[in-house]
């Protein structure tokens, strides 16, 4: 026989009673005319509560059934039982294909315009994205100009996010020419990319800062397109993997939860030059990354976390770099701001 934790049944009970004394007072107060709308509802919610009841004991006696009752015993004690909401998302967690459903990781697909654009020729490419039939099965997030940002925003369909190109590792103060993640969610962005080879060449940036900057924007909200990505003299050097793992290690120290987080593996020596990894390169690379994370963050963010190709990516190489496990989506560069992007988006269509 399973023993029911007492703490665990006394929580579904007390569950039980709130539930009877809210209908109690529903009932009492409610006016004559509503009485029978009353009755039905009261009913609905009812058996709503009792099957919810019932399928809490049931998901616990197969998890005891199934040995992995320590595993589930830890998650019912943090549970907030006070709202209907909250139990369906307690019982998502013990579905028998969570795991599965952690390695069905949704393509996306980033253009990053850069320095490029201006009022007239991000609305032809607004309207094109408009027009466009998008695969619904991939998340699109346009890295837009700072200026142009709320523009694009009011042009874009809302299935299509809003990135920034940067923002800075604090909310606010005094740092002639930055932006601030708060800045970029008030005028509707909901990303921003951090850590891009351009950064980290031209502008000096180090893993240290890029992870500080990635912290903070967390914190605000935002997801993050987390760069990576060697030279050429370093992977002539035979040091891909080093540099990548360096600059993960970075990001890893400061980041606690990636579920906001999509990381870009971008190799430098293949960004705007028409020289791209090929795919049997990219896959190499991405598998690498998804063991480092295995190995010094865990399985679960190995298996649900997204890694983006970049370097090249066009109409025309798209669909092949889509077929490797480990590519789960582009950040594109150039190919972003013509009408191609459509077929780079539709990669795996």
């Amino acid at each position: 026989m399973i023993l029911i934790n007492k703490k665990v049944f006394a929580g579904l009970c007390k569950q039980q009673r709130r539930q009877r004394i809210y209908n109690k007072e529903i009932y009492h107060y409610g006016s004559v005319s509503d009485t029978l709308a009353q009755k039905q509802t009261i009913m609905d919610m009812n058996q709503s509560a009792t099957d919810l009841t019932l399928d809490a004991l049931k998901s616990v006696v197969s998890q005891a059934l199934l040995g992995k009752f320590t595993a589930v015993f830890p998650k019912l004690f943090k549970c907030q039982w006070k709202t209907y909401e909250g139990q369906k998302k307690l019982y998502a967690n013990f579905s028998a294909d969570s795991v599965k459903n952690m390695a069905n990781r949704r393509f996306c697909v980033g253009g990053n315009w850069k320095m490029n654009g201006d009022q007239k020729s991000i609305a032809e490419i607004c309207k094109v994205l408009s027009d466009a039939a998008l695969d619904a099965n991939t998340e699109v997030v346009i890295g837009c100009p700072a200026i142009y940002l709320m523009y694009a925003r009011n042009l874009l369909p809302c299935n299509i996010g809003v990135a920034g190109q940067n923002a800075y590792k604090v909310a606010k103060g005094a740092f002639t020419g930055e932006i601030s993640p708060a800045m970029l969610k008030d005028i509707g962005a909901e990303w921003v990319i951090l850590g891009h080879s351009e950064r980290r060449a031209i502008f000096k940036e180090t893993d240290e800062l890029i992870a500080e900057k990635a912290e903070h924007a967390l914190a605000e909200g935002l997801k993050i397109i987390a760069c990576i990505g060697e030279t050429l003299e370093e992977r002539e050097a035979g040091k891909t993997n080093d540099v990548v793992a360096r600059q993960m290690c970075a990001y890893a120290k400061k980041i606690r939860d990636w579920t906001n987080v999509v990381v870009a593996y971008e190799p430098v020596w293949a960004i705007g030059t028409g020289k791209t990894a090929t795919p049997e390169q990219a896959q190499e690379v991405h598998a690498y990354l998804r063991k480092w994370l295995e190995e010094n963050v865990s399985k679960e963010v190995s298996a649900s976390l997204r890694i983006q190709y970049g370097g090249s990516v066009t109409g025309a190489n798209a669909k092949e770099l889509a077929k490797k496990p480990d590519i789960d989506g582009f950040l594109v560069g150039g190919a972003s701001l013509k009408p191609e992007f459509v077929d780079i988006i539709n990669a795996r269509k």
